[in-house]
């Protein structure tokens, strides 16, 4: 009998010993956390990019120096349908925006890569796609970075209409 309530008690005791330790842990915010994930693009994540969400449909667009894709239509989607800015403003590491545009200019991408990746421009990489979505060239291009960083607030994301 003694045995019995010995065995218990050590039981109960533990019981209690991990609750206690569960509830005592608490969860703080770090003020420093570390930065996503780096995300690198590959060619299989453009494919069927025409079947994504329409994030834009425009009959004629210019840019404010008249010259980044063309004064053409064009169409932007995005590949995660439910990819918004964070309370900060910023997309996650990953989101993936292509734009087509007609009249010869092309198909163009930006990916969200993070990381250290282009970090004075919010990790964002520039893309060209062949007309079935394969990468044909990438890069940080200063052009991009320059025309997009007007609108760094939106997380360098825009479309002039």
């Amino acid at each position: 009998m003694t045995k019995t309530i010995y065995v218990y008690s050590l039981l109960i005791f533990g019981a209690i010993l991990i609750l206690s330790a569960c509830e005592s842990e608490k969860i703080v915010d770090d003020p420093n956390p570390t930065p996503q994930a780096e995300y690198v693009a590959k060619d299989a994540d453009f494919e069927n990019f025409r079947n994504w969400t329409v994030v834009k449909q425009l009959s004629k667009a210019l840019s404010e120096d008249g010259r980044a894709h063309t004064d053409a239509a064009r169409t932007i989607w995005i590949k995660q349908a439910n990819a918004t800015r964070s309370q900060n403003g910023q997309y996650p590491n990953g989101t993936i925006l292509v734009k087509e545009v007609q009249g010869g200019y092309g198909i163009v991408a930006m990916v969200k890569r993070g990381g250290t990746y282009n970090s004075n421009h919010n990790g964002w990489e520039w893309f060209h796609l062949d007309s079935a979505g394969k990468i044909t060239s990438r890069n940080s291009a200063s052009v991009c970075n320059n025309c997009h960083a007007q609108v760094k607030d939106q997380d360098y994301a825009f479309t002039k209409n």
